[in-house]
């Protein structure tokens, strides 16, 4: 039996009520051994202080037509380990031996995120079913969910809360008859209440393999001159890491640095002040554990682009800008400009948006306004669709687009020092859902050789050769400031000191 990986496809198979339960299956790998030796699941915490105790993993598999299909069940026992998991922790649950369980070394010690047992190892768990087998084969489904009745003690799929599957759906009837999954197959969808995710097959050189599942790979595939910064990551969970730059790009001298995360397993915050803060100050205000601070959209003395969380809008994108250009005369423009936002599954987007009668709308393409030219009208509701993020930050202009270039500078009436070499701060997304945060040094002179940053142009070439499908231009020159851990990173092109902004995005642990 060829051995697999299964990747899950995360955006056909999370929802909000799966959400609500904070822990997913992630993956798992069939070792080809038919008593499941050297199988793995691997689970994702992604609520904060999360408490699995007594919750009930389950084998779908081997086959089986009914819902005591034969596959293996265990609870997780009522220990101090299960009780506080923070998000971000990965769970690695492998099937080992009756001789491997005499010498193994569980990982139990969950500060650095990551927790490794053996799924039959009694002092974690206990088997609810001795007679059947624990076996991930090639049609699967594994689930998880919390035990909450005694109806629900009698099979592993009832109040099912994540359910990771393969195989032919359709043909699987006791999947089916699991109350709490989704179930997906070829576009096809029967809902019932919960999730299944969809898994991918890959045939990987299990010689060169070696470990099934490696929590510490890079989150995304940057180019090569990007290098992990670990001395920025401690504390850190899985789910977010730090890269930096000092490679010339373009013929520019650079010292920059991104935070790559997963929008699941930590918070996305754009968040607001009632006075002017530095981005330290926002840190230090802040409850709860906070990763990493970037400056968000423009402002003057209130922020002039659109700061979201949660369903609660602090600021919006500028509705009218006044140019002098056409005709010599004072011109009033309402520019459709870039947002960048995460839906409430936590899918991210960029679009350009315009807000009308306190409803956001995203447009298809930026309404074409020109300075040299007499003003579009307002943006019409019937021209766009109802934009349904549900956090959000603004900024300007839109740099990548369906994984192009796409620099909306001169419809979105974004004329800032496009040309020139500053400090650039963007935010974008690559295929699969993580999201990047960029800053780049500029305006240092003093320093050899002098770091003056990009250009727009510059930077949205950069944003792409990161993998970004979508990138959004933010406030950038001497607002550029991204905190890690609360220690500062790129130099402010002010001087010394960061500059006090009303709003930035954090991101932070889940709680």
């Amino acid at each position: 039996m060829k051995r697999i990986l299964l990747l899950m496809c995360f955006a056909m198979g999370f929802c909000t009520n799966s959400k609500a339960q904070g822990i997913l299956v992630n993956r798992y790998y069939n070792s080809g051994l038919t008593n499941g030796v050297n199988d793995v699941v691997e689970l994702v915490v992604y609520t904060d202080h999360l408490d699995i105790r007594n919750y009930i993993i389950k084998d779908y598999g081997n086959g089986g037509t009914t819902l005591d299909d034969g596959g293996g069940r265990y609870r997780f026992k009522a220990l101090n380990l299960w009780k506080n998991l923070r998000s971000g922790t990965t769970i690695v649950l492998r099937k080992l031996s009756d001789a491997e369980l005499l010498t193994y070394t569980p990982d139990v010690d969950a500060s650095d995120f990551k927790i490794s047992v053996a799924i039959n190892d009694e002092a974690y768990f206990a088997n609810m079913d001795n007679n059947k087998t624990w076996n991930l084969t090639f049609h699967e489904a594994v689930s998880i969910r919390a035990d909450t009745d005694a109806a629900a003690q009698a099979n592993g799929g009832n109040l099912a809360v994540h359910t990771l599957g393969y195989g032919d759906f359709f043909n699987k009837s006791a999947w089916h008859g699991i109350p709490g999954i989704k179930s997906l197959y070829n576009g096809n969808s029967l809902l019932v209440n919960g999730t299944v995710g969809v898994a991918y097959l890959t045939y990987p050189n299990y010689q060169s393999y070696g470990t099934p599942f490696d929590s510490n790979a890079d989150l995304i595939s940057l180019p090569s001159y990007w290098n992990k910064e670990t001395t920025l990551m401690t504390g850190f969970p899985a789910g977010i890491q730090v890269f930096r730059t000092t490679t010339p790009y373009m013929g520019r001298q650079m010292n920059a640095y991104c935070v790559v995360f997963d929008p699941r397993l930590v918070e996305f915050k754009p968040t607001q002040s009632a006075s002017l803060k530095t981005p330290k100050a926002f840190v230090e205000a802040e409850s709860g554990t906070v990763y990493a601070c970037l400056n968000a959209g423009f402002f003057s003395t209130v922020a002039l682009s659109t700061l979201q969380y949660n369903g609660t809008t602090y600021a919006s994108n500028v509705a009218s800008l006044n140019r002098s250009v056409y005709n010599n005369q004072t011109n009033t423009y309402y520019p459709t400009r870039g947002t960048f936002g995460l839906s409430s599954m936590l899918k991210p987007d960029i679009t350009w948006t315009y807000r009308i009668s306190n409803v956001v709308y995203s447009y298809a393409i930026p309404s074409p306004n020109d300075v040299n030219a007499a003003p579009q009208p307002a943006p019409l509701a019937a021209n766009g669709t109802i934009w349904n993020a549900i956090s959000a930050v603004g900024g300007s202009p839109v740099l990548v687009k369906n994984g192009f270039v796409n620099i909306t500078a001169a419809e979105e009436l974004a004329d800032l020092d496009n040309t020139s070499q500053r400090g650039r701060s963007a935010i974008g997304y690559t295929a699969d859902g993580k999201v990047i945060l960029l800053a780049v040094e500029g305006g240092n002179t003093t320093v050899s050789p002098s770091v003056t940053g990009l250009n727009l142009n510059e930077l949205a070439n950069l944003m792409k050769d990161m993998g970004c499908v979508g990138a959004l231009n933010l406030d950038g020159g001497g607002s550029t400031a991204l905190r890690i851990n609360n220690q500062p990173t790129v130099r402010p092109s002010d001087g010394g000191a960061e500059r006090t902004m009303p709003g930035v995005i954090l991101i932070k642990s889940k709680n």
